[in-house]
């Protein structure tokens, strides 16, 4: 039987026999000479790496994909004897495109040849040949993946998101053929489906508002195009969602208009699905949610305790020694970090970065101080400043520079700073438990009066100055106080105990809940006083219970109800809806991130309409693949929780998120151009 030589020799030219017994070839395409046999020319002609020979470069497409549709079909080679190389042309089925095979190459078909010769054949598998190959693919691959980011300015951490994982699965099973939509369909079409996706998405939460309840925040803000807008979002202890975004462009912001858009918005929920709104301290705000409150009665408007907190910060900032300390403080902190050889030096002497200071964030002000007191800063800034390298900086010889270091040699500026960060750490506690997501309600009004009685008690201050800080606190809480907080204290398992003697503001607040959640139903009222009555000497057995006592479970208000409040029904439906509450606007202030990411200056020719749109898609995907990863689980915050943040880092994260530092640090920089411009001439 005559034997047929294999496809690939055909490419090549026999020059001669090499000493090892390989013949010597040259490629007809590019004329290269190598050593080789049939394995070797195929990697030539594909360019396969790692059998070290060099790819065919003049190797025409039509040639290469014949050529890889041979390969696919070819099966048991003898490498001993390169004319013995055959290929079963049953299997180079032509009805099968190159193109596909090349994509699936650990799916190429496999043969067998007919009787060996009368010379023994050594049988070779081509899986080295399929590994190179796909080899070769997933480079390929990757030349087109990060030629997109880089092209594309994609930042590279984008390349472990799910979505983009998502992405290559589906275009890797939709194969070679697939075409990607045309930037219309993606801008009209496919956007609407993803909204109507994303919609039906969160049913499951909507549904949950019927039980729990919701609470709807809104916020505004001004985009790149300066055009006005107002946001609005619903919270609950299931999370946020996103609702809609209006364009208040040459309107006047009244209460009245505000109160429309927001009727809109309790009107798609549901009334009775919506337990309070919650703005800021505006006063159109305010004028919006007496009005909704009118309305509904059963609807309370509650003022955002986080904006409330950073107005308590800024009546403290105000008084006289806490000015003047933040002053010194401020200065310190821009000087240093104004000039690149002062911050650089800093750095060689502290572990820790300076917080620059912020004009829009009160809140954050001291947490600057509370930074600017840790060993490390403190330390750095002490060494630096009497360093060698400090003293030869021309800057250091300047008035401001001598000044500078003046007060970080005081031992009052750090005495002061450390009276400041006393009196403020009880209220930043507050503050972590409210700006936060999910449920809080129960724990605000505790939370507070411990903050007011802590700050009393501080000792090393003065009297006199701590009883102005007592009456700053309790004039914004007073402002900040809603029935709901009152009543989240009262259903709160854990306070249990504190409530067997309310007092008379208390009652008060208790009783406006309960009127006012059952629109004035005396009957219901009744049922809602004699269940309270059960819950608050636990006459019911499911009260009585020693796991209804557990402390860890109390911890858990919402599951706590859940668990053990089925004999006492009507104050179970209430106590879970005023409890999955939160107390804060502050996640529909943290969303105007999510429009700058998307309305920038490179895409400011985008409709409100169409932003609207794609925020709404971004901020509502984060809920829907949070529920798919840890399922539609409860968001209630804990003292434990809370007493477990020994710094700041999430807060300063979050209040990050809300401030432009550009416009943030543009007056305190101004205040120092002309210091500065001294220490530029020295």
């Amino acid at each position: 039987m005559v034997k047929q030589k294999s496809f690939e020799w055909n490419h090549v030219a026999i020059l001669r026999k090499h000493d090892k017994g390989m013949p010597v070839v040259q490629c007809n395409h590019c004329h290269h000479v190598f050593v080789g046999g049939p394995f070797r020319i195929r990697a030539h002609l594909l360019g396969l790496k790692g059998l070290g020979v060099d790819k065919c470069r003049q190797i025409d497409a039509v040639i290469k994909a014949e050529v890889q549709k041979m390969v696919s079909g070819c099966a048991n080679v003898d490498m001993n004897d390169e004319s013995s190389m055959e290929c079963n042309a049953e299997n180079c089925s032509t009805n099968v495109d190159a193109n596909v095979e090349s994509t699936s190459i650990n799916e190429m078909p496999s043969s067998s040849f007919g009787n060996a010769s009368s010379k023994k054949m050594k049988v070779d598998n081509v899986e080295p040949l399929k590994m190179l190959w796909q080899k070769q693919l997933d480079k390929n691959a990757d030349e087109a993946i990060r030629r997109f980011f880089f092209v594309e300015d994609i930042p590279d951490v984008k390349v472990g998101s799910t979505y983009f994982r998502e992405l290559i699965k589906a275009v890797a099973l939709a194969g070679p053929s697939y075409e990607p939509p045309s930037p219309y369909q993606l801008r009209k079409r496919h956007l609407n489906e993803e909204v109507k996706y994303v919609e039906n998405e969160i049913m499951q939460i909507r549904e949950k508002w019927k039980t729990i309840g919701c609470t709807v925040v809104s916020d505004g803000w001004s985009d790149t195009k300066n055009r006005p807008i107002i946001n609005v979002m619903a919270t609950s202890a299931y999370g946020t969602v996103f609702l809609k975004s209006v364009d208040t462009s040459g309107e006047y912001k009244s209460g009245e208009y505000i109160f429309k858009i927001l009727k809109d918005v309790i009107l798609d929920i549901g009334p009775s699905n919506v337990v309070q709104v919650c703005m800021d301290n505006a006063t159109n705000c305010v004028v919006a949610g007496r009005m909704i409150e009118k309305e509904w009665p059963m609807i309370f408007f509650t003022r955002c305790t986080c904006h409330c907190i950073d107005l308590l910060f800024e009546d403290i900032g105000k008084c006289a020694w806490v000015h003047d300390v933040l002053k010194l403080a401020t200065k310190v902190i821009v000087f240093i970090t104004r000039k690149q050889y002062s911050l650089a030096m800093f750095r060689k002497f502290s572990e820790k970065e300076l917080l620059k200071p912020s004009t829009t964030r009160f809140a954050y002000s001291f947490i600057m101080l509370s930074n600017l007191l840790d060993d490390r800063v403190k330390g750095g800034l002490r060494r630096m400043v009497v360093s060698e390298q400090w003293c030869q900086w021309k800057g250091s010889k300047t008035q401001l520079g001598e000044e500078i270091v003046s007060i970080i040699l005081d031992a009052s500026f750090w005495a002061n700073i450390k009276k400041i960060v006393k009196i403020c750490k009880p209220i930043l506690k507050v503050l972590r438990l409210a700006d936060r997501e999910g449920a809080t309600m129960g724990l605000i009004y505790e939370c507070t009066h411990r903050m007011i009685e802590e700050i009393n008690h501080i000792e090393d201050v003065d009297r006199l100055l701590l009883d102005e800080i007592r009456e700053i606190c309790m004039q914004r809480w007073t402002m900040l106080h809603s029935p709901l907080h009152a009543t989240g204290f009262i259903l709160h398992p854990i306070w249990r105990e504190k409530i067997q003697d309310i007092d008379e503001k208390l009652n008060t607040s208790w009783m406006e809940t309960i009127m006012r959640y059952t629109n004035g139903d005396i009957p219901l009222c009744g049922v809602l006083l004699d269940e309270f009555y059960a819950y608050k000497t636990q006459q019911k057995s499911s009260f009585q219970v020693p796991m209804a006592n557990d402390p860890t479970r109390m911890h858990d208000a919402i599951k706590w109800w859940e668990t053990f409040g089925a004999s006492t029904p009507n104050l179970k439906r209430l106590a879970i809806r005023v409890l999955s509450q939160g107390s804060c606007a502050s996640s529909c202030e943290r969303n105007w991130s999510t429009f700058s990411s998307i309305h920038t200056k490179k895409r400011n020719r985008l409709t409100h309409a169409h932003v609207e749109k794609l925020v709404y898609i971004h901020a509502n995907h984060c809920l829907i693949r949070r529920i798919k990863e840890r399922g539609l689980c409860l968001i209630e915050a804990t003292l434990d929780m809370i007493n477990k943040e020994e710094d700041d880092e999430r807060l300063l994260r979050m209040q990050n998120q809300a401030i432009d530092e550009n416009e943030a640090h543009k007056d305190i920089m101004d205040e120092l151009e002309d210091t500065d411009d001294e220490c530029d001439s020295a």
